[in-house]
């Protein structure tokens, strides 16, 4: 059995046009994994169980980034192996227990302050679980990417996310426990690790564990302006659902992530124009052809515009019909709201974009001065604007958060291009 499993995810033909599929379905699988959810949700069980299900997959995915540290990009690029795996899969599992504890600790004051019911609290700690699952297998799929096999790191995922996804919502279907379908929705996703990710492990080096300071305390020390980022951008994002969640009941926490989920398609449809031109932007970079450099950030900032000016149109006409069919719910009197998010889209698409291409001019670490402000910024005023003006308050702050975000973004990248002229 074992065997036959190892064919499937290592026997490939063409390596390149393997990994260029097989990621792609993986990487859309894994950005739509929520919004599938979130409709199969809406018509078994009904809103309030959307609304569950859409703070808990908000909070997990807050959670997750400490398990997984950023380290991604920093073990990726490590192609003479610097660090060995052994030390990043210990790296892993010490940071997936601070997850674990962190998640816990966090649910849990919100069931003893009454702000979870046992049941809310429960699928929290099992979608959390969930997320858990996705971090730990997170550093074998960069193992298989570093060792030139995004094709097995791929197809391992998309086995794991596919199966584990769709024995929830056949569980759904049956049953409509939104609880008993995250605890076998978890148990899933833990068998399809075992079957894919970790028996491809013993043909990359095989998993081991160990302590060594000295590898743990770099990792921890390099990766940390990555986690941070990550984390501050992501609780940036999701501050009106913890308002929503703190001052709302369950069904506005439903309506608001119906309208939110065409705001991760104009970030995707972004990603994928301007992720084939950072390699030839690195170069003109390197090359100091600043006037190229800047052209071509000038023309990406107009597609993104463009884009942006598509999806605000669409949200003015047939936006809330269509996300009314797809999730089972009237949604006509969200229109303006809608339209908000899109621009809230558009600018997210700009905050991703700045912080590429920061990164590729090497000034990322001033970017952490703006997720801090930021952050601040939206804690202070989160629950002021939902607790007063309800889901149309929440669409204004988070477009304004990005707003804010992006112009941070844009005046550090400007620096960044004067300091080099």
């Amino acid at each position: 059995m074992t065997e036959k499993l190892k064919g499937i995810f290592l026997n490939t033909k063409d390596i390149e046009k393997s990994s260029y599929a097989w990621n792609s379905v993986s990487g859309l699988m894994f950005a739509m994994q929520s919004a599938v959810m979130l409709m199969v949700i809406t018509r078994t069980n009904g809103l309030e169980d959307a609304g569950i299900f859409s703070i808990a997959y908000a909070i997990a995915s807050l959670m997750s980034f400490i398990g997984e540290y950023g380290v991604r990009k920093y073990q990726v690029s490590d192609i003479k192996e610097k660090i060995s795996f052994t030390d990043y899969h210990s790296h892993r599992v010490i940071t997936c227990t601070a997850m674990l504890v962190t998640f816990v600790v966090y649910v849990g004051a919100g069931y003893l302050s009454g702000r979870y019911s046992r049941i809310k609290f429960w699928v929290i700690i099992f979608v959390c679980l969930i997320k858990l699952v996705e971090a730990y297998a997170d550093v074998f799929y960069v193992r298989y990417q570093q060792s030139g096999r995004l094709d097995v790191a791929a197809k391992t995922n998309t086995f794991r996310i596919g199966i584990s996804m769709i024995v929830c919502m056949i569980s759904l279907a049956v049953t409509h426990d939104l609880l008993l379908s995250s605890i076998i929705w978890f148990i899933a996703a833990v068998i399809t690790l075992c079957m894919s990710s970790i028996v491809v492990a013993s043909e990359f080096g095989g998993i081991h564990f160990r302590i060594n300071k000295e590898s743990l305390i770099k990792l921890t020390r390099e990766c940390f302006p990555l986690f941070l980022g990550s984390f501050l951008l992501l609780y940036v994002g999701n501050a009106p659902k913890y308002a929503i969640d703190a001052v709302l009941d369950d069904t506005a926490q439903a309506c608001y992530n119906f309208i939110f989920m065409p705001v991760f398609v104009i970030g995707m449809l972004a990603n994928f124009v301007f992720n084939p031109i950072l390699v030839k932007l690195a170069h003109k970079w390197d090359r100091r052809e600043m006037k190229v450099f800047t052209h071509i950030i000038v023309r990406q900032l107009g597609v993104i515009a463009a884009i942006t000016m598509l999806a605000i149109a669409v949200a003015l006409t047939i936006g809330c019909p269509v996300l009314g069919i797809l999730y089972n719910a009237d949604l006509h009197e969200y229109r303006i709201c809608l339209t908000i998010l899109m621009v809230g889209g558009g600018m997210l698409a700009l905050v991703n974009f700045f912080t590429v291409v920061v990164t590729v001019v090497r000034g990322q670490n001033h970017l952490i001065i703006g997720y801090i402000a930021v952050a601040v910024v939206a804690k202070l005023l989160s629950h002021y604007f939902v607790s007063t003006y309800g889901i149309i308050g929440a669409t204004v702050l988070y477009t304004g958060l990005m707003t804010l975000l992006s112009l941070v973004f844009a005046a550090v990248l400007i620096i960044c291009v004067k300091r080099r002229k």
